[in-house]
């Protein structure tokens, strides 16, 4: 249904004005050729052997690492005319949705039909964008890019950047406490949208009760879980708005384990009861390294190019040739579930 991993840009206004020239993408591609015929070279020497075939996967193959890069460049050149993002929203699929559990047949699992993951996931995505970009949920927007990508387990997720035009941009706590909320909601006021936060957009345990969770490295949680508690918002310049967290007591049983407002996973009421998926928003607009964040929407599969050595036959003697084969490194590391190659 779509490729591993899809850039959509919507821009207004962009079409007479190309962001990035095509000489200029030309001349970057030549330079990243040349430093890897280099980079060989240079390699073969200190192993003592001799430079062999150089096999590029090439940027029109959609998912390869030089398509990401070529993407992430683009997206730079979109900062530059329209402005830095101000919201990063996470949508993951929920294969308990409705629409996927009301079309299995007896004894079947979600995991059984990635057809149907796939296509419903696009059909809310496409729902989601047109409540951000056409309803002004977050107000008006100048542009939006987004990529999706499938998770080990199979499961599509996507990464969205919107650029909000200036009169919408949230400049204080209250706006930011408009968009973005951080806390366990009142089982009693709002008990569907309690039942939603705690069972979609709680950060699972880990740290002193569980120090074998697999977001831990080096003795700490590498989303910064739990968070500190506060009782109001507070931009950070370095990093995402420093959300409202109040310690009012409020209380959740997830699991074996109990839970309160530090563990919740930043997300939007409306969205997420409209949804009922993992949608995790937050206010990018003080983020200080834009690369950075771009660099982590663009940053491709869990894959590696690999170097292979080989012996080929010269005459009465073998020569030992060091080779550099892309589009065999590409296949042999990428790991492709279901509803990814459907």
């Amino acid at each position: 249904m779509y490729s591993s991993s899809i850039l959509w840009m919507h821009t207004l206004k962009l079409s007479k004005t190309p962001c990035i020239s095509s000489t200029k993408s030309e001349d970057s591609s030549s330079r990243t050729y040349k430093g890897l015929m280099d980079h060989l070279a240079s390699e073969a020497v200190i192993q003592g052997s001799g430079p062999g075939r150089i096999i590029i996967l090439p940027s029109s193959f959609q998912g390869s690492p030089r398509a990401m890069q070529q993407n992430y460049q683009d997206a730079m050149g979109i900062v530059r005319k329209c402005g830095k993002p101000d919201l990063f929203i996470t949508f993951t699929c929920n294969p308990r949705w409705k629409q996927i559990e009301e079309q299995l047949f007896p004894g079947q699992t979600p995991s059984d039909r990635p057809d149907l993951i796939a296509r419903v996931f696009k059909l809310k995505l496409k729902q989601l964008i047109d409540d951000i970009v056409r309803n002004h949920k977050f107000g008006r927007t100048v542009t939006h890019l987004f990529v999706i990508e499938f998770q080990k387990r199979g499961l599509p997720h996507c990464h969205m950047l919107i650029i909000l035009v200036n009169e919408s941009k949230p400049r204080d706590s209250n706006s930011v406490d408009r968009f973005v909320s951080s806390e366990i909601p009142d089982a009693d006021q709002n008990p569907q949208l309690h039942e939603t936060v705690t069972s979609l957009m709680i950060h699972g345990s880990c740290g002193v009760p569980n120090k074998n969770s697999p977001c831990m490295e080096d003795g700490k949680c590498t989303k910064e879980f739990p968070k500190e508690c506060r009782n109001e918002t507070a931009p950070n310049k370095d990093g995402y708005s420093r959300y409202r967290r109040r310690d009012n007591g409020v209380i959740a049983k997830v699991g074996k384990y109990e839970v309160d407002n530090r563990r919740v996973v930043a997300y939007n009421p409306h969205l997420l009861m409209k949804y009922d998926a993992h949608i995790n928003v937050e206010v990018c607009a003080t983020v200080k390294s834009i690369k950075y964040l771009f660099k982590y929407v663009y940053k491709g599969h869990d894959c590696a190019n690999v170097k292979l050595e080989l012996s080929v036959k010269d005459g009465a003697t073998f020569v030992k040739t060091l080779e550099w084969d892309e589009i065999k490194g590409h296949l042999d590391a990428r790991y492709v579930g279901a509803p990814d190659a459907v």
